[in-house]
């Protein structure tokens, strides 16, 4: 799941040129009537490994150097990312609490100036909207954007391929786009890490 949400950053970051507030929703029904948390996908590990592949393909696998750099980002990224969700599913996100406490301002009350701040506001805007379900009975399925100028990504992740349902505004192009923009980075993290555990000649 962490490998396929960093597909999406990269490919959405080829997209508009800028990584985009990203929410993947973590289950947390262990808890009583808990239902899900926030992962936050964009983090300064995700950055880095995103940035390092660029707004274009490289092409420079071939350059052992630069493999190297790229999969050691991409596992730090992959990294920090499960770490994320495993605090998630545990209570220990931040958005259900910050949930909670705009929850209990009562009426006449006033939010505290966290609620106000631009910064939360941005915090809390979904540009990219995720969600993983794999079933056998589910072939398909999706939802729409959350903002306007925001993308949907439903996905599935099988065996050998990977189902994205991908929506946004009829007035935007970016379905298309983004389909393939996921493949390419999906591809070229392939290549990555294929060529990182080819067996390199002693002669």
């Amino acid at each position: 799941d962490a490998y396929v949400q960093m597909a999406m950053q990269l490919a959405t970051y080829r997209l508009w040129g800028e990584q985009g507030g990203t929410y993947e929703a973590t289950q947390v029904r262990p808890f009583l009537q808990g239902r899900t948390e926030t992962t936050r996908t964009v983090s300064p590990a995700s950055a880095k490994f995103i940035e390092t592949m660029g707004l274009r393909p490289k092409r420079d696998e071939a350059d052992a150097l630069k493999r190297t750099e790229k999969v050691e980002y991409l596992r730090e990224a992959v990294s920090s990312h499960a770490k994320y969700i495993g605090a998630a599913a545990k209570a220990m996100g931040v958005d259900r609490h910050f949930l909670g406490l705009a929850l209990s301002v009562k009426d006449g009350e006033s939010a505290p100036p966290l609620f106000s701040h631009p910064l939360y506001a941005r915090s809390k805007t979904w540009r990219v909207s995720t969600s993983h379900l794999t079933h056998p009975r589910f072939d398909s399925w999706g939802y729409g954007e959350v903002t306007p100028d925001g993308v949907g990504l439903a996905y599935s992740i099988h065996p050998n391929n990977c189902m994205f349902c991908i929506t946004a505004l009829r007035k935007h192009d970016w379905p298309d786009r983004l389909s393939h923009l996921l493949e390419e980075a999906l591809l070229e993290m392939q290549t990555l890490n294929d060529l990182d555990k080819a067996p390199t000649s002693k002669l």
